[in-house]
């Protein structure tokens, strides 16, 4: 049935189909006929459970940033089966995002702020409809300078610290002007030593990099991890090398994700593999699109492993496609 939708749902504006989708999600999500449906709509699946993080995981497949930046849809997509699902980029204060008309790898952390978030979890948790391990991926504000980012990042983690099971510090999206150079290593020590310092050892945090570092920054990014203690990395987020598709490369902005960057990502895993103690996490996300791809994943190193991309084309029953 998706599959006879898809050309439908693809014929709109992208960011207005996303929105109607999450709404329809976030309906869903509150019944519990409503949950039912989605989880028969995903369909059962028989997998190994992974525990990484202090953390069980039903199976190692879940969802990545930016697909329910604020919360909205975390019941009906556990009904979906996702292991997990990483909420946000959440930031400090709301914001809109980068200007529109705009693809949704071009947003820019649009979202309605941390106390919105907040807000929201408490009322799922309260209604225990919060069913498995979920994380948040903090950012800083647009309009926030590089030199106070790590105010932005301290504050979201502050009031969010109750509220998560693990976090994620993100400094290589490609749509907000200058991120990306947070993660110079003299950078990332100011940046992550503080969080630290406030998690206690209370929560795991990883660090989220970009495809587009070299090798041995990738390298040089995983001894920082190993030298403050971080939890893991998540590797990797959006390129910006738009050349891998003709199409894209006109692009003035936004990040490429999907199929083409899957060698890059499987590249990222084993080189961080290699360089993070052996009990830290690694979440493999990039061009995961199939039952091999996913293998080839683990196998890499990989413990768990984010899909977004493979949402959009495969629908509900994702998870269940992707674990063979």
């Amino acid at each position: 049935m998706y599959e006879l939708l898809r050309p439908l749902l693809f014929s709109g504006d992208p960011e207005k189909v996303h929105d109607r989708v999450l709404t329809a999600l976030e309906i869903a999500g509150e019944s519990s006929r409503g949950r039912k449906l989605l989880a028969r709509m995903a369909g059962k699946n028989s997998a190994a459970s992974v525990r990484t993080m202090g953390l069980t995981f039903d199976h190692p497949i879940g969802l990545a940033a930016g697909f329910d930046k604020d919360a909205r849809a975390l019941p009906a997509l556990f009904a979906l089966n996702f292991a997990f699902v990483e909420i946000g980029t959440v930031t400090p204060r709301p914001q809109p995002g980068n200007p529109k008309p705009r693809m949704v790898n071009a947003m820019g952390f649009p979202g309605e702020g941390m106390h919105a978030v907040k807000r929201r979890l408490i009322s799922l948790l309260e209604r225990e409809l919060i069913t498995r391990p979920y994380g948040i991926n903090i950012g800083k504000n647009a309009t926030t300078l590089l030199e106070q980012a790590s105010d932005d990042y301290q504050a979201v983690l502050r009031e969010l610290l109750n509220f998560g099971d693990y976090f994620v510090v993100n400094v290589s999206s490609p749509n907000t002007p200058g991120l990306r150079t947070l993660q110079k290593p003299d950078s990332l020590r100011q940046l992550l030593f503080p969080l630290m310092q406030m998690t206690k050892g209370s929560k795991p945090l990883l660090l989220k990099v970009a495809p587009d570092l070299t090798d041995d920054d990738l390298i040089t990014a995983a001894s920082v991890v190993t030298e403050l203690g971080l939890a893991g990395m998540v590797c990797a987020n959006t390129s910006i090398r738009r050349e891998m598709v003709p199409r894209a490369a006109t692009l003035d902005r936004g990040g490429l994700s999907g199929s083409p960057i899957f060698p890059r990502t499987v590249e990222c895993v084993s080189i961080v593999r290699q360089h993070l103690d052996k009990n830290a996490t690694i979440i493999a996300a990039g061009g995961l699109d199939s039952p091999e791809r996913v293998h080839f994943a683990l196998s890499a190193g990989a413990n768990l492993i984010q899909v977004y991309t493979p949402f959009v084309y495969l629908g509900p029953r994702v998870v269940k496609k992707l674990l063979g």
